[in-house]
């Protein structure tokens, strides 16, 4: 074996200068290379390049006719949807409504059909003759019912109306009787022989009533007025020596 070759070989950093310059090369070869490739790419594309924004633009117009369209559709979905919820809220209140005025007819009609037993009840209070210890037990015992029966019609909205002393008004009354009175005017309700009722507002039994035609004695007129409207005015007597003139 030579020298020469027994002499070590450089290590490869022994020249970094080279190396530089070698990696400077090959980028620039790279460089050059893609260049180039994106310079065919354009001169074949060129074409393509147009038809694609054509076809881009039809696409976008399609796409903005469709969202017309959907839009349009969401419009008609929303107005439907109003008017579906409007009709809905009609008819629950309707059907509120109808509820409630079946349920007042109801009460009506029990309470139409409770009044009698509590006439009978007062018609027995006033009859009734209190001597006898079993009088006034039997008064006692009824009389706690009664009181229990309208308690229970004050709970369900029944009111009992006034009327004696109160004007006529046949919304409220019914006469079946007029009689002179010197207690109260005319037209005003002297007797009650049924009372009336109330549910809430509403009139549900007119009350039976006689009502006043006045004073039953007018008052009278002076002796003076009398006797002047019986007379007449009078004029001078006519004497015989002076007689009237023609």
């Amino acid at each position: 074996m030579t020298a020469e070759e027994k002499q070590p070989m450089p290590p490869e950093d022994t020249y970094p200068e080279l190396q530089e310059e070698e990696i400077d090369v090959e980028a620039e070869l790279e460089k050059l290379i893609l260049e180039d490739r994106e310079a065919e790419a354009g001169t074949s594309s060129g074409e393509a390049s147009a038809e694609a924004s054509q076809d881009l633009s039809e696409t976008l117009k399609q796409l903005q006719q469709e969202l017309e369209i959907t839009r349009q559709q969401l419009k008609e979905k929303e107005e439907s949807y109003i008017r579906l919820y409007a009709d809905f809220e009609n008819y629950r209140r309707r059907t509120q409504r109808e509820k409630e005025e079946f349920s007042q007819k109801e009460r009506q009609k029990f309470v139409l059909e409770i009044l009698p037993v509590v006439d009978s009840f007062e018609r027995a209070q006033q009859q009734l003759k209190l001597e006898t210890d079993r009088e006034r037990e039997l008064h006692n015992s009824y009389q706690s019912v009664y009181r229990l029966l309208v308690e229970c019609l004050k709970k369900m909205g029944v009111s009992r109306m006034k009327s004696v002393g109160q004007p006529f008004d046949p919304n409220l009354h019914e006469a079946i009787a007029r009689q002179p009175s010197s207690e109260y005017p005319e037209d005003v309700v002297v007797v009650e022989y049924q009372p009336g009722y109330k549910l809430g507002d509403l009139v549900i039994r007119h009350a039976m009533v006689a009502v006043s035609s006045g004073s039953p004695n007018p008052e009278p007129s002076s002796p003076s007025t009398t006797a002047d409207a019986e007379t007449g005015p009078e004029s001078p007597p006519t004497s015989p020596q002076n007689p009237p003139n023609p």
